[in-house]
């Protein structure tokens, strides 16, 4: 147990930076404010009036003097009226034996004791000023704040002197108050931060529970009457699996890079080979920081010899842009490059499943869908606007990406959902994209990796050794910590019970009961009519067929160590 003592405090910090002096108030054992000063006017608590009719009392008075500061310092005092929870102060200083003032502790944020201060003043240190430097009490953010009555208490009983004539330290700003967030215990909304909104309006007003991710506010689910939360998502899963699925994925990072330079500017951000994209081609890539760990991933697609278009993550589509600018203006000012960030200015719809291509029949625009293959890119155009096209796919589905202008896409949007009612098209939301890419092993950056997780903990260092030139993080990774047998590894986790709920964090434990990893992502399928889920394991690429127990509210549930890839592992479904 940790003791305090010390009372009721007059918060005249912001009085005191004007210059002000303070006087010592004996009945309160405070500093209050002891003249006027230019238009500052203190009253209530801050005038050492703890007490509501006090309070109100003092700025009645304060009123009156229509803001005269000498006005109201001249007017008649105000008796005091302790109300029942005021602390008295208490002379702590003169309290306990010699040998034990060392841990009667008066500034907690330096950690300076009763013991301290008797040393400063033997050693010739009894002005308050040289007090406060030689123990260094009320320095700091602290600022005399919750340790100064005390502290001069403590000097005043060493030197034999009075509170009033040792005075008090000079309080400096800044002085930080406690704030409006913090008095509404979090419930700030959007005043603490605007969400970012996709340019579909059409999900709010048909069912679609919005939720935020990375700042963006999103479609978690498309709710039915008299359907359940697991209901919808289990829905939406079937019929990305079986029939069509519409995606909004507008808030994903869309950067135009172009220039002479811009594929040897790629080459060195990213782990993979840009020199060799060819032409209207996409590149599943990924960023490291210096210090080899993952930064954010996407794919890059080569639209022209010097013209790329990089798709980043949501949640990382700012700080990507940022990033490449500080190489490109800092680092690496020789190449001639131009950076372009055009998330906004572009809506992204996704549509999925193996009837997609029935539903695009209905639509007419270039290329021959039948011919276009996974990982392409074209620019074209949908009803006279441009639009870009995509072979990309985080459900495990065939899939088809579209880019139209922000304005355009509830139109295309509304036109994919008339052109698919025949083919059982849905919409779905984030929970049911998150099942699909657990059930496929994509693991997601920020949720299945950390700020330790590398490029080789997920699996790519055949990649690593395909690259020819080098790229940011590169050295970092032939450290030998980077490359130890037993670093957390991404692997799939099957639980023995099927219908166990896998709680994400969850702990894995190995023989002993000793840590061996946690769980990064969990997912009941509806497709595969279990629950899986992705975890980061000890060493866990070479564990593969290795049980595990996991932790789950103090039980043991035993689980078998996979690839992380539960549903069609060589990807027959995605290159439909």
């Amino acid at each position: 147990m940790l003791c305090t003592s010390g009372g009721w405090d007059p918060q005249v910090h912001l009085y005191a930076h004007g210059g002000a002096k303070l006087r010592y108030d004996s009945a309160l054992g405070s500093f209050v404010p002891a003249e006027a000063i230019r238009t500052v006017i203190c009253v209530g608590a801050a005038n050492g009036h703890f007490d509501l009719e006090s309070c109100l009392e003092d700025g009645r008075r304060a009123g009156d003097c229509r803001g005269d500061p000498r006005t109201a310092a001249n007017a008649p005092p105000i008796t005091h009226r302790d109300p029942p929870a005021l602390a008295k102060p208490t002379a702590l200083a003169s309290q306990g034996r010699r040998d034990r003032r060392h841990l009667q502790w008066v500034d907690l944020a330096h950690d300076v004791s009763v013991c301290d201060i008797e040393l400063a003043a033997a050693e010739g240190f009894g002005s308050v000023e040289h007090m406060k430097r030689y123990t260094t009490t009320g320095m700091g953010v602290d600022q005399g704040k919750t340790a100064n009555v005390n502290a001069l208490a403590c000097l005043g009983r060493v030197t034999g002197r009075a509170p009033v004539q040792i005075g008090t330290t000079t309080f400096r700003p800044p002085y930080h108050p406690v704030t409006i967030g913090a008095l509404a215990a979090g419930r700030t909304g959007e005043l603490a931060q605007r969400y970012r909104r996709l340019p579909i309006r059409w999900h709010e007003a048909n069912g679609a529970v919005m939720e935020d991710h990375a700042g963006w506010l999103r479609p978690a689910f498309y709710a039915r009457a008299g359907e359940s939360e697991r209901a919808a998502i289990d829905r939406e899963v079937r019929a990305a699996r079986a029939a069509a699925a519409l995606f909004d994925s507008s808030s994903l990072g869309k950067i135009e890079v172009c220039g002479r330079d811009a594929a040897e500017f790629l080459n060195r951000l990213y782990v993979n080979n840009v020199h060799t994209l060819a032409s209207g081609r996409l590149r599943y890539a990924m960023m490291l920081n210096d210090n080899g760990i993952i930064r954010d991933d996407g794919v890059i697609g080569r639209l022209g010899e010097h013209h790329y278009l990089v798709n980043t993550s949501s949640a990382g589509a700012l700080d990507t842009h940022f990033w490449m600018e500080e190489w490109r203006q800092c680092e690496w000012r020789s190449l001639e490059v131009w950076i372009v960030q055009q998330t906004a200015q572009w809506a992204t719809l996704a549509l999925s499943g193996p009837k997609a291509r029935r539903v695009l029949a209905a639509l007419e625009f270039q290329p021959d869908l039948a011919a276009f293959a996974h990982m392409r890119i074209c620019e074209t155009e949908l009803d006279g606007e441009p639009c870009r096209l995509r072979r990309a796919s985080f459900t495990g589905e065939l899939c088809f990406e579209f880019d139209v202008a922000a304005d355009r896409a509830e139109a295309l949007w509304l036109r994919l959902l008339e052109a698919g009612a025949a083919h059982g098209i849905t919409p779905i939301g984030m929970e049911a994209l998150d099942v699909l890419r657990i059930e496929k092993g994509f693991w997601e950056v920020g949720v299945d990796t950390d700020g330790d997780t590398t490029a080789l903990d997920v699996g790519w260092g055949p990649a690593i050794e395909r690259k020819s030139g080098d790229f940011i993080g590169r050295r970092s990774l032939k450290r030998l910590a980077m490359q130890a047998p037993d670093r957390p590894q991404l692997v799939g986790l099957l639980p023995l019970d099927p219908r166990l709920e896998v709680p994400v964090g969850a702990h894995a434990l190995g023989q002993g009961g000793t840590v061996e990893g946690h769980i990064t992502s969990s997912c009941a399928s509806p497709h595969l009519g279990r629950s899986i889920a992705l975890g980061r394991i000890r060493a866990g690429h070479a564990r593969k067929g290795e049980h595990v127990s996991l932790d789950i509210e103090g039980r043991q549930h035993a689980a078998v160590i996979v690839d992380p890839a539960f549903f069609d592992p060589n990807g027959a479904r995605l290159h439909a």
